[in-house]
């Protein structure tokens, strides 16, 4: 737990609220499967005293009345139980009296929802961080129970973006809810029972999987452009927000999307890689996967490769837009067609 708060949530990483010699305090914060958050930190140098927390479902309104709860700097970690699972709450961290920071949990754990995150908390190269509670990426989002729809609407979720084709959409029909603008932006790729299927027939050796996925990569940023530019003038529309882009698992279509939206704010390379990588964290492969177990070892091994998000995948899909345009800003410009207002609109909406 540890190497996944410390390592992959990295980029959840909070600049200290004062300048001069103030400490640096690095917070994440993480959501179990009933709700409750684990709030981790680091301070450098070692800082004594207490910690005050203060939680509200605004992340931009937590004030510093109702005490949630406290602990010594020196014990890093806390737990919070949620009183209310369906709510989704943020917190304010106060460090011996003097210094704050905001932090929610990266993931969201919503029944019948995988892969559903938070792209907020996360720093650009100029120190603008994406807003908490306004972007999120997800797998499929589909038939609900009732406390799961329950706690989308109170997320204030008003768009949800499907990525995946009206074929998929067939099989597993999407949520159904006025309340929702739910808007289908079709991107066809290689279904994984179609995968399953060409393993079993000898269409597809096991060691061919990666290639496969390596040019679905690639072909995503170089036949959907259309499509893209499509995700970007919704999220271009400030009334769509609180808004979710979701694909089947959230690790393909909607790593793309996710990667072209960090690039176009302004993030870092590592911090674009670091928030793919989190799929593999918050993506159930072997629940996902079940169906294959019947199959020859190397054939699971294949079925793995299509729902881990590998780091080759993505690079495939950047060295392809550098090969085409040089690099991602040309790419969002001339591929995507992105003005610099448009970009400068979209900071404005989404960076603090």
């Amino acid at each position: 737990m540890n190497r996944i708060l410390f390592g992959c949530l990295a980029s959840v990483f909070l600049f200290p609220s004062c300048s001069g010699n103030s400490p640096d305090i690095s917070v994440v914060c993480e959501e179990n499967s009933v709700g409750n958050h684990i709030i981790k930190w680091e301070t450098t140098p070692v800082i004594p005293g207490k910690v005050k927390i203060y939680a509200s479902t605004d992340p931009n309104r937590i004030m510093e009345k109702a005490l949630v709860a406290s602990a010594d700097i020196s014990d890093q970690r806390i737990t919070i139980v949620s009183s209310d699972p369906t709510e989704r709450f943020y917190y304010k961290l106060v460090f011996d009296n003097r210094y704050r920071k905001t932090v929610g949990s990266r993931n969201v754990n919503i029944p019948g929802i995988q892969n559903f995150r938070d792209i907020g908390g996360l720093a650009n190269t100029r120190k603008k961080t994406t807003q908490w509670g306004l972007l999120y990426r997800s797998g499929q989002i589909e038939s609900l129970s009732y406390s799961s729809h329950k706690e989308l609407k109170n997320m204030g979720i008003k768009t949800i973006i499907d990525l995946r084709s009206e074929a998929e959409i067939k099989e597993s029909p999407r949520l159904v809810d006025e309340s929702f603008n739910i808007i289908n932006i079709p991107i066809s790729t290689i279904k994984t029972r179609d995968v399953v299927r060409d393993l079993r027939s000898g269409k597809i050796k096991n060691d061919s999987v990666y290639r496969l996925m390596v040019r679905i990569n690639q072909d995503m940023v170089t036949y959907f452009r259309k499509e893209y530019r499509q995700v970007f003038d919704v999220l271009l529309e400030e009334d769509n927000y609180p808004l979710v882009i979701s694909c089947t698992t959230g690790k393909g279509r909607t790593a793309i999307a996710s990667a072209l939206v960090l690039s176009a704010l302004g993030m870092s390379d590592d911090v674009v890689m670091s928030d793919y990588r989190m799929s593999n964290d918050f993506f159930d492969i072997p629940s996902a996967s079940g169906y294959a177990y019947n199959l020859p070892f190397s054939s699971q091994e294949a079925i793995t490769t299509l729902f881990t998000a590998r780091e080759g995948f993505l690079d495939a899909a950047r060295q392809q837009i550098e090969k085409n345009y040089g690099d991602v800003t040309n790419y969002l410009h001339k591929g995507i067609g992105l003005t610099e207002d448009e970009i400068k609109h979209l900071k404005n909406i989404l960076l603090n």
